[in-house]
């Protein structure tokens, strides 16, 4: 745990020394809050670095958010487990996570303590990796977490890594396998409408070299590139790198 925490304040580090990071990440942010009902009450699952919670806070100032994480951390609220959070039922209209889903060893369990802390009608917002024709190869050979296509997402790291599972071990076609192989029956079982899904372009992600020391994407060139992932929206499909993901809590 402690080579975790390590690793997390390596990453806080290289976001305050690399200031084009945050701007590329901070579509993907607001995209998320404003899949938000209006003034919820926020559980951060799997915060990390605490980025997404320091951006929300200043985008609005009285969102009542907390933050929790697996590891202990000066910047996050609350050491918790996302299959055991220590809430009470129906505490929280939103229970959000960036890069959370796809390190999820029991996917099912997450959707169960969601299910159990949402209020009916709360909301999982989530921003995740996708697979598209330009994100697959770079996932698949360029990332450290790997992107397997044929994956069980529903026991994505076998039952044999459930147990003592490294809380970084991903796989980047969690979510886009957990969206098309999963049928509305199943979700309304586990407590959820069907899932909404944005997909997102990241060209500016991509130039910025996510968490590495360098960037191809120089400050000037940050606005005009993440205006043409906007502009190329309907592309998305075969260009997305991201995707947010919104479930709905029925009632009953």
């Amino acid at each position: 745990m402690k080579d975790g925490t390590a690793r997390l304040a390596e990453h806080r580090r290289i976001w305050e020394g690399k200031p084009v990071l945050s701007r590329v990440y901070s579509v993907w942010f607001d995209a998320l809050l404003a899949s938000l009902p209006p003034q919820p009450r926020v559980v951060e699952v799997g915060a990390g670095p605490g980025f997404l919670s320091s951006h929300a806070r200043r985008r609005v100032p009285d969102l009542a958010w907390v933050s929790t994480d697996i590891l202990e951390t000066p910047w996050n609220d609350v050491v918790a487990d996302g299959l055991q959070l220590p809430f009470r039922a129906g505490a929280f209209e939103a229970v959000v996570g960036l890069d959370l889903m796809h390190h999820l060893a029991r996917p099912a369990a997450f959707f169960a303590e969601a299910a159990r802390v949402l209020r009916p009608g709360g909301r999982i917002a989530v921003i995740e990796p996708w697979v598209s024709a330009l994100s697959y190869p770079v996932y698949r050979w360029l990332h450290q977490e790997g992107c397997t296509l044929g994956l069980d997402p529903w026991n994505p790291f076998g039952h044999e890594a459930t147990d003592g599972k490294d809380p970084f071990e991903g796989d980047a076609a969690v979510l886009w396998r957990l969206v098309r192989a999963t049928p509305a029956s199943r979700w309304r079982e586990l407590g959820f409408a069907p899932p909404r899904v944005t997909r997102l372009n990241g060209f500016a992600y991509l130039l910025s070299l996510g968490f590495r020391e360098a960037s191809l994407l120089p400050a000037s060139l940050a606005a005009p590139i993440i205006k043409a992932d906007r502009g190329l929206s309907p592309l998305s499909g075969w260009l997305g790198m991201r995707a947010l993901a919104v479930w709905e809590r029925r009632t009953g």
